[in-house]
């Protein structure tokens, strides 16, 4: 599944320092539930910090999501805070 197929009023969790301070999404978590997670390079301290958003907002707002990799639930990529290229993140065993 693509972030840019999900249903454009789907919730997505993200974080404040994402959604306020402009933070660039750089990792992604598309969990065994079927849901988006959203992070960026910033700590998050607690559940205060997590805030949902639509799809269609958060495309607006990091367009490179739009080059997220065809994911299957379980699965999370990651990038370089100033690039656009996306990578699956391998578990670690």
């Amino acid at each position: 599944m693509k972030l840019k197929e999900e249903p454009k009023n789907k919730s997505i969790m993200t974080t404040s320092y994402v959604l306020t301070n402009g933070s660039p999404v750089t990792f992604v978590l598309y969990d065994e539930d079927g849901d988006w997670q959203l992070f960026g390079d910033d700590e998050v301290s607690d559940d205060e910090d997590a805030y949902l958003v639509s799809v269609e907002e958060i495309l607006e707002m990091e367009p490179a999501l739009r080059k997220l990799p065809d994911m299957q639930p379980g699965q999370a990529a990651a990038r370089e805070k100033d690039s656009t290229r996306w990578f699956i993140v391998e578990e670690e065993k």
